[in-house]
């Protein structure tokens, strides 16, 4: 088959992975976004002037001077309620495609258009991987510029020099590819958690999501029963500690990518994605 043909079919299953969950994708950070900037705006207004002035003070002497680079961790922390919600999204998604794909019998419709069914698992890996971290990037740099831009102006309305809140905006700015890069790096890492819960959205007759949770929590307890070993739990602890993927500057991302419990964790999500796609092909 044509390789342009190819790249412009799985752009189309990306495009339809993000019509479709357009509430995952798009919505849900705008509302979080929009509920953020409405909290801290009343919050704000709820200031009298004098609480307003030191503020804006503060802001402007933390700020001011500093390099953007060095303050931007400042403000990935200040997204982990995006990132948070993100993968809850992540899990309801990964959980449900390729089961409603079977309810709805749209599989049958797919696989009888020359789309494989290792196609069709990748582009949902790829668009909750790659794809909907940029939608949740571009409302957390929206947020970022109504914000300072209303500072700004409230700044230059008390008189006060807004030159630490210009250098609050450049370090506002150089956080949000740091802020992709960690959600980016938090999916690869979880990438055996995808892969699980693809297992069972892709062949579970109904509530995949209970599936996956009650075979898992079986297998622990088969684990510490028959073998009286914890190793698969402890193996879970630390793929679950935000710890070993946490990334608030560029400089802690290649030990994070290049490390060989990253190579563990991508070969048990390849090949549990594998059995997704093998399980794919056989459920009608």
């Amino acid at each position: 088959m044509n390789p342009k043909f190819e790249s412009i079919q799985f752009l189309a299953l990306l495009r339809r992975e993000v019509l479709e969950h357009r509430n995952l994708f798009i919505w849900a950070p705008a509302v979080l976004g929009l509920l953020i900037f409405v909290i801290d705006f009343l919050i704000v207004q709820g200031l009298d002037e004098r609480t307003k002035i030191a503020f804006l003070e503060g802001l402007a002497r933390f700020f001011g001077g500093g390099s953007p680079a060095n303050m931007s961790p400042v403000f990935v922390f200040s997204t982990l309620p995006f990132l948070f919600i993100l993968f809850m999204c992540a899990t309801l998604y990964l959980t449900n495609s390729l089961y409603q794909d079977r309810r709805e019998l749209s599989i049958l419709f797919w696989q009888s258009m020359p789309v494989s069914n290792l196609k069709t698992v990748l582009s949902k890996v790829v668009a909750i991987t790659v794809i909907a971290p940029v939608f949740y990037c571009a409302v957390i740099f929206a947020l970022y510029v109504i914000a300072i831009l209303w500072l700004i102006v409230s700044g230059l309305s008390y008189d006060i020099e807004v030159a630490g809140l210009g250098y609050m905006f450049l370090s506002a700015v150089l956080s949000v590819p740091v802020v992709y890069l960690f959600a980016l790096t938090s999916a690869l890492w979880l990438f055996p958690y995808m892969g699980w819960l693809l297992l069972f959205s892709a062949f579970a007759g109904r509530t995949p999501l209970l599936w996956a949770i009650g075979s898992l929590a079986l297998i622990l307890f088969l684990e510490g029963f028959l073998f009286d070993t914890q190793f698969l739990s402890n193996w879970i602890e630390t793929r679950s500690d935000i710890d070993n993927f946490l990334i608030v500057e560029y400089g802690g991302l290649f030990a994070r990518l290049f490390s060989y419990e990253m190579f563990i964790g991508l070969v048990v999500g390849g090949l549990l994605t594998t059995g997704a796609v093998f399980m794919r092909r056989f459920i009608d």
